[in-house]
């Protein structure tokens, strides 16, 4: 029988009862002021981003460098999630990656989608928190100062300045049960359901073995964080969603934020990696099914044809990018040869972008035909 946490069962019962009802009063009074409403959603942006571009990519998985000022931004809005320290987080989150799946992961989901979403936290024992895998950010002065104050921090920038920024339009209460409340209990849920919803539904892209899928509606959400097949696979990429449509503000914030010179080394899975781990999924679906005669029929005929197109589209893609790699690195665009530069340059993007996107369309097409196969 596990011991009860009484302060995380606590917290977490009071802030949605204090969230959910406060709103629906205020509403029921017609007291909710659309400056609270506003200045909720920035505030949820910005607490989301503190836990998904720096708790989770920076601080957890280190997928990409960022100057002090982003780390410390990072640092501080986080705690409005109320999630713990990045210690804490990190720690959780490593082990989880680490022994995924069993009973060394603390939010493990073969235990039941309940206690991955949220009863994990209520029979967590802080004492016995391992914090050996993460001895490289205990060396972070930014990482031990927001750990020795998570809790005054937590506090000040999650409810006591929420309500102050509201009191700058009368709105004391809205700012505490919406902008403090509700928008910590949505945060923290939302967070959940990565452990909980995207380890129970979605589809599986790129790993049979993991309970980990991809779930785009979920990254709706968690600013980007519902390609949680992916992730497990790839955790060293800060990407999570890596199609141009996949909705993940939080690799377009980290990109963004490199273009400003504020983050540096982004770190990438190669294009090589990603397409054969694509094609190990489906090579092992058909493997799983080949005692049936339909299906090794359906697998010589459709499969192998495409699949061989596939990797020849690849092949050259990568042929044409380490061209287009060797032709920068001679640095022509000088002088004389500055036109010449520009217009090869140009030739190579398109050669690039058209060539991509084939390989797209094939792995579209592997898809199709693994999805249409008659077992």
């Amino acid at each position: 029988m596990r011991k009860i946490n009484w302060l995380n069962t606590f917290f977490l019962t009071a802030t949605p009862i204090l969230g959910i009802s406060g709103t629906i009063w205020l509403i029921m009074h017609d007291a909710v002021a659309w400056q609270t409403v506003i200045f909720t959603v920035i505030l949820s942006f910005a607490t989301g981003f503190g836990v998904t571009a720096g708790y989770h990519r920076l601080f957890s998985h280190q997928t990409y460098t960022a100057h002090w000022s982003v780390r410390l931004f990072f640092a501080l809005i986080g705690l409005a999630s109320f999630e713990g320290s990045i210690l804490e987080w990190c720690a959780d989150h490593r082990r989880h990656h680490r022994f995924v799946d069993t009973n060394k992961d603390p939010y493990n989901i073969n235990q039941g989608f309940w206690y991955a979403h949220i009863g994990w936290l209520l029979v967590n024992d802080p004492t016995k928190r391992n914090f050996s895998n993460v001895t490289d950010l205990q060396n972070d002065p930014i990482v031990a100062f927001q750990h020795k104050f998570n809790i005054p921090i937590s506090i000040l920038v999650g409810i006591i300045m929420p309500m102050l920024v509201c009191s700058l339009w009368s709105d004391v209460i809205g700012g505490f049960f919406i902008a403090a409340m509700l928008r910590v209990t949505l945060a923290q849920h939302f967070t959940f359901c990565i452990n909980s919803v995207c380890h129970f539904f979605g589809h599986k892209t790129y790993s049979e073995k993991l309970t980990a899928r991809d779930n785009w509606f979920t990254a709706l959400f968690t600013f980007g964080e519902g390609f949680h097949n992916f992730h497990h696979q790839f955790p060293n990429d800060f990407r999570n969603g890596i199609r141009y449509f996949h909705y993940d503000p939080t690799k377009w914030l980290i990109f963004g934020l490199s273009k400003l010179g504020l983050t540096w080394n982004l770190k990438r899975v190669e294009l090589k990696q990603i397409v054969s781990a694509r094609i190990n999924y489906f090579e092992k679906w058909f493997s799983v099914r080949e005692s049936c005669a339909k299906t090794a029929s359906y697998y010589s005929k459709f499969f192998s044809p495409a699949r061989g197109k596939t990797l020849s589209i690849l092949m050259t893609l990568e042929q044409t990018a380490k061209a287009y790699q060797q032709f920068k690195d001679k640095k022509l665009a000088q002088n004389k040869y500055v036109h010449s530069y520009r217009l090869r340059k140009r030739i190579y993007r398109m050669y690039l972008k058209r060539q991509q996107k084939a390989l797209a369309e094939s792995m579209t097409q592997l898809s199709r035909i693994t999805k249409r196969c008659p077992v």
